[in-house]
């Protein structure tokens, strides 16, 4: 009994720890350099990465990288994302004729911790919209009236629930400053 109930914890915890030992300062790595390095120090591994070129435009390039996930079928573009826990996460970045990423989470909880890190790490608040700086603020969160005196990085969205393009998950959407 002993043995089966060690076994039971083992796996609740592997399930768990993505989201529980997650740390948003080397998250905020990820934004700045998408690589299989920088994904791999927040936890995550490389699925799949995909390009499509059209005739006239410059196309676009996907990197997924996740925990608790694999690659499915492959569809018109990417592939379908087949979760192996229930707290699954993926973070999903494009590029094309501008930059974009979102993290993806099965689990709401796991999605309200992100951004429960986020405002401890410390972001932009400006008109209720969520902004990180490209410096870690030193003081929290701050809110403010302007960008003056903050370089930002990306504006954070709040968690939504997908049942279009990240079907089924709880997507937190990121869009890039130039």
């Amino acid at each position: 009994m002993k043995k089966v109930l060690s076994i039971v914890f083992l796996c609740l915890c592997a399930q768990y720890s993505f989201a529980v030992e997650f740390s948003f300062d080397k998250f905020v790595n990820l934004l700045r350099n998408v690589n299989q390095e920088t994904a791999k120090e927040c936890g995550l591994s490389f699925i799949y990465a995909d390009e499509e070129q059209p005739s006239e435009d410059p196309g676009t390039s996907v990197a997924v990288y996740g925990w608790g996930m694999e690659k499915g079928k492959k569809q018109d573009f990417g592939y379908e994302m087949k979760c192996t826990s229930d707290h699954a996460v993926y973070f999903y970045y494009q590029l094309d004729t501008s930059t974009q990423a979102a993290i993806c989470f099965k689990d709401k909880d796991d999605a309200d911790r992100f951004v429960e890190k986020a405002l401890a790490y410390g972001i932009v608040i400006l008109n209720d919209g969520y902004y990180i700086s490209d410096d870690k603020l030193p003081n929290g969160s701050v809110k403010v009236d302007s960008f003056s005196g903050y370089n930002i990085l990306t504006q954070m969205m709040k968690p939504e629930y997908d049942e279009d393009f990240h079907k089924g998950f709880y997507v937190i959407r990121f869009y890039y400053f130039s």
